[in-house]
């Protein structure tokens, strides 16, 4: 075969050719937001509907029975202070009936918004805008996580998806901008010099670390760091959650929930990440610890309650923490607040102007869905391993993401360099089989046939 040259103009026109333009004026009611964030008022209606604390297969039933109960693609992002669905192509009003309906919740005193406005609300929580610690970069990595969920369990096409692609970008400039590259990674980095000042009179203390998440590796770094070596983790399944960091968990004992009664003599420190819906710690239910110790509780919703503290035990719970991180200069912060509420009007400008350019985004949507359709294929053709089926998906996004971002046009023995070349480890004939579907898609769309 010649070296064929793809002329990406005639992508577009095809593209356009089979879509419909969205128009600034039409936003609104392609995209609607509906967010809970916590309060006193509303925090058992939270507790019953956040995710924070479910198992991975709950979260995609009720997803999934949310998706086909509204007949419309959903994003559904729970955090420790706050609940979000994210609707395409839907009324606010009927995503929140929606999701009242599935969840067997009423009034859920949803705050709404729609088109570009939902868009800024999600930059400023992407951003730490909008978290208990301004600035703070665990959000960010949740919202990442959030997005793969989505994708991985086809939640949400790649069209709708490229609506986060945007919110991601947004991020990184108003991080960048405002400097909050450095700063917390989470309440941990608030606490230490907390944790410093308790652990200081006893030199070596007996901690104990809920919880082996994120949140839990980052204590345990955090203790660590002060030249704790007596370090305790409870998790569900200490052998699965060692995984997730064996160079931290070998400096710790692992042990289940189950066996926290046996380990709980002379416990100086309890630091919680467990994450659970209700507390799993209560005076029915305590922590089998009866020590003088204290506990540091960075779950949301609460994993301790204040009632099933002892009188020789101090709870610092996210109350506490709340009240530290406000500790703040407020004319710097309504400074900050200012400057970024400038810099996301800005960059929401320029994304309105992208999202309306009928043709860069139609083109996207024609790639992206003609490689995901070969996916299909790959995945169940008779030179693909079981390993190589389950990287096909992720594979045709990345052929789609090098096709998009060529420029103006590019040979077909560029792209076919770029598949055959690929890091991942797919057996040469299936990547042989690839490349020639590839090849001939593209000269496909490229006539408009």
């Amino acid at each position: 075969m010649s070296d064929f040259l793809v002329e990406l103009k005639n992508f577009a026109r095809l593209a356009q050719a089979n879509s419909k333009h969205v128009q600034h004026e039409k936003m609104s009611s392609k995209v609607c937001l509906v967010s809970l964030k916590f309060d006193s008022e509303n925090i058992e209606i939270a507790k019953r509907l956040t995710t924070e604390g479910m198992e991975k297969q709950d979260r995609l039933n009720y997803l999934q029975t949310l998706r086909e109960h509204l007949g419309k693609e959903v994003f559904e992002f729970s955090t420790c202070n706050r609940i979000l669905y994210v609707g395409f192509d839907i009324e606010p009003e009927e995503l929140v009936a929606g999701v009242s309906t599935v969840s067997n919740i009423s009034n859920i005193p949803f705050k709404h918004a729609t088109g570009s406005d939902a868009w800024k609300n999600l930059v400023n929580i992407a951003s730490g805008l909008d978290s208990f610690i301004v600035g703070e970069l665990q959000v960010m990595s949740q919202l990442r996580n959030a997005i793969n969920f989505h994708r991985e369990h086809a939640l949400i096409g790649n069209y709708n998806l490229a609506f986060f692609d945007h919110i991601v970008s947004a991020n990184r400039i108003v991080r960048k901008e405002l400097g909050f590259t450095s700063s917390t990674e989470s309440m941990l980095n608030l606490a230490t010099s907390s944790l410093e000042d308790i652990l200081e009179p006893k030199g070596q203390a007996k901690s104990l670390v809920l919880g082996f998440g994120e949140m839990g590796a980052k204590a345990v770094e955090t203790l660590l760091h002060v030249n704790q070596e007596n370090i305790i983790v409870a998790s569900r399944n200490p052998d699965e959650s060692s995984t997730r960091n064996l160079d931290l968990a070998s400096k710790c004992t692992m042990i289940t929930y189950h066996e926290i009664k046996d380990y709980a003599e002379d416990i100086d420190l309890v630091i919680s990440t467990r994450r659970c819906s209700t507390p799993a710690y209560t005076k029915e239910n305590p922590l089998p610890i009866t020590s003088k110790a204290t506990l540091l509780d960075f779950s949301w919703p609460p994993s301790i309650d204040y009632d099933a503290v002892p009188p020789n035990q101090t709870l610092l719970g996210m109350e506490h923490w709340i009240k530290l991180a406000r500790n703040l200069d407020q004319e710097a912060y309504q400074t900050m607040m200012h400057e970024a509420e400038e810099l996301i009007e800005s960059i929401q400008k320029r994304y309105m102007n992208a999202l309306s350019d009928r043709n860069e985004a139609n083109f996207r949507a024609l790639i992206y869905g003609q490689m995901e359709k070969l996916s299909s294929s790959w995945q169940s053709s008779s030179n693909a391993t079981q390993e190589d089926s389950l990287q096909m998906g992720a594979f045709a996004r990345e052929i789609a993401t090098w096709i998009c971002k060529q420029n103006k046009t590019f040979h077909l023995s560029e792209l076919s360099t770029f598949i055959e070349g690929t890091n991942r480890h797919l057996s040469p004939d299936l990547l042989l089989e690839v490349a020639k579907d590839v090849e001939s898609s593209v000269i496909s769309m490229t006539a408009g046939t």
